[in-house]
């Protein structure tokens, strides 16, 4: 992805979060930027935001599904709450507030095949959505209870820890894995 993409991700990015009245955001956006701006969303060049500027791409992406879905259905659900979710509900891609959760690959043999990044075995393990939450709650983001548990199912109610849920998840939280399917074209 060229640096002008980049930028123009970051800055609509930007844009959209400063939308969102909480407390916490702005530190840690200030705090975070660089590494948000640098984020892969994929491990392998073969999927969806593979390289710097991947995690913007898709996170734009799946907030823009989320609104274009939750017009389309008239859903009750505070504009906030989309944006707020759909933009943050995949933070912990970038790490905890010191560590990188994706470091280059620097296997040849990896590399060959595609995989431009490995996961950073010095980052404590946590699904992304956990930690996702551990870095709102890190900056004093206030959730509400559905915006909580919306990031909290993002990854799928086919996961183990999130089938507790089913039949009783909230509207933003079935939003916002569907919107995470129409982008990545399959279960995530």
């Amino acid at each position: 992805m060229e640096t002008r993409d980049i930028e123009n991700l970051w800055s609509t990015y930007q844009k959209l979060a400063t939308r969102i009245n909480r407390e916490g955001l702005s530190p840690m956006l200030e705090e975070l930027g660089e590494r948000i701006v640098m984020c892969s969303a994929s491990t392998d060049e073969q999927g969806k935001g593979c390289g710097p500027g991947g995690y913007l791409e898709v996170t734009l992406a799946v907030t823009s599904k989320m609104r274009t879905l939750t017009k389309a259905l008239e859903l009750d659900i505070s504009p906030e709450s989309v944006v707020l979710v759909g933009l943050f509900h995949g933070i912990g891609s970038v790490g905890d507030r010191k560590t990188p959760y994706l470091l280059e690959q620097d296997s040849d043999w990896h590399r060959k095949k595609g995989i431009l990044y490995k996961y950073n075995e010095g980052l404590p393990k946590s699904p992304v959505a956990h930690r996702s939450l551990q870095l709102l709650q890190d900056f004093g983001v206030t959730l509400t209870p559905d915006e909580w548990t919306a990031i909290m199912l993002s990854s799928g109610l086919h996961r183990e820890e999130n089938r507790f849920y089913l039949g009783s998840e909230p509207k933003l939280a079935v939003l916002v894995t569907q919107a995470r399917q129409w982008v990545f074209g399959r279960d995530n």
